[in-house]
């Protein structure tokens, strides 16, 4: 249940924006290369009034990009706070991006601005907010009592003592810590659920659903070394596996839409780190980890991690900033500024080789003169040599 979304209108109340742009709102997600177009689009109409920066939060929202959305939308609830549409959309956009808690805070919100006045629009309004709160209210309970049985059902899992040969008890406890792993995007049962599944496959090789279970709990939240791996194996065994066609390579359309909504994540989770509570800034930091480790867009999160292991004080911290190095070589949709900021960070911990050839591939990349600048300058500092 904990990824399930409402079925919410979008937008809130269209009678609240202009008339002529509400087609070409409904039409933004009919395919990808419909959506980038459609999103420029907006991006145009966004600068004239307030109405176009509304829509183009909206269209964030139609292009299953919460964050864009959340950024916009939480902009204008700034500028015009008596909006009650702005509010219960980005509120939507909350929802979809997992925030439940905020999301409900901003419907408080505009209950208590809907209680002040007295027309029948208000009123309709003010009984599909509360609606709104109730599915809230019931998607966090199902999620906690989904949490807790998936907790239960993994430790019964582990009593069964096994017996000969990795037993199905193994599988089906795999199959509980990858559940429980998704919930809660925690990476610790998922390394858990494919050291069980290792284990399976070590001893009864050449599985099909059990390579395809790998598959899953490494798509899941494992590092994509993990990933390429156990995609590598089922590939091997079984081209045609249902699990491959879902983990296909992106198309160009794809990657650019998952880059800017990566971009806006960052800048969501940045505000999180800056203004949030201890409780805030520990969760945004574990969210930069799993994004640094398998997110659709990595790079701002790569960087991010990398700088906090390298002013981190910890024994090992050498070997996990080379483990990093070589995550971000891997990577082939890297931003040539966080390639930079990673060269440094990796600099500053004495690993000089590494550093030089992020520094050289953000010069390679980058179509900024003062980056390629700062990047040779980076690299004749650390060298004496440039790209």
């Amino acid at each position: 249940m904990g990824r399930s979304l409402p079925s919410w209108e979008v937008p809130f109340a269209a009678e609240s924006l202009p008339k002529e742009h509400l087609p070409l709102l409904m039409a933004v997600g009919t395919g990808m290369t419909d959506r980038i177009r459609f999103l420029e689009y907006f991006e145009e109409h966004a600068a004239d009034h307030h109405e176009g920066t509304y829509l183009l939060g909206l269209a964030h929202l139609q292009c299953d990009m919460p964050f864009g959305a959340l950024l916009i939308l939480s902009g204008l609830v700034e500028e015009r706070p008596e909006h009650v549409p702005v509010r219960a959309d980005l509120a939507t956009a909350l929802v979809h991006a997992g925030r439940f808690e905020a999301a409900r805070g901003i419907l408080e919100q505009a209950t208590e601005i809907l209680q002040g006045r007295g027309d029948t629009l208000s009123e309709r309004w003010l009984r599909e907010v509360g609606e709104r709160v109730a599915w809230i209210d019931r998607a966090m309970e199902l999620r906690a009592l989904e949490r807790e049985f998936l907790v239960l059902r993994a430790a019964a899992w582990a009593e069964i003592p096994a017996q000969g040969a990795p037993s199905e008890s193994l599988l089906l406890q795999a199959q509980t810590l990858c559940a429980l792993g998704e919930l809660d995007e925690d990476p610790a049962p998922l390394w858990e659920a494919a050291g069980i599944v290792v284990k399976v496959l070590a001893a009864a090789p050449g599985r099909i659903s059990v390579l395809e279970l790998l598959v899953r709990i490494a798509r899941s939240g494992l590092p994509m070394s993990a990933q390429r791996g156990a995609l590598d194996s089922l590939r091997q065994l079984d081209p045609g596996s249902p699990a491959l066609k879902a983990a296909r390579a992106s198309t160009l359309e794809e990657r650019t839409l998952r880059r800017r909504e990566g971009e806006s994540e960052w800048y969501v989770i940045q505000g999180d780190i800056e203004h949030g509570d201890d409780e805030t800034r520990q969760r945004a930091v574990e969210r930069i980890q799993r994004r640094a480790m398998c997110g659709d867009y990595r790079s701002p999160f790569l960087a991010a991690w990398i700088s906090f292991n390298a002013h981190a004080d910890q024994a090992d911290r050498t070997e996990v900033l080379r483990g990093l190095s070589e995550e971000v070589t891997q990577e082939t949709d890297m931003a040539p500024a966080d390639l930079l900021v990673i060269a440094e960070s990796l600099a500053r911990c004495g690993l000089r080789d590494e550093a030089l050839d992020h520094a050289r591939r953000c010069a390679r990349q980058t179509d900024d003169p003062n980056a390629a600048a700062r990047a040779d300058t980076f690299m004749e500092d650390l060298d004496g040599t440039t790209r």
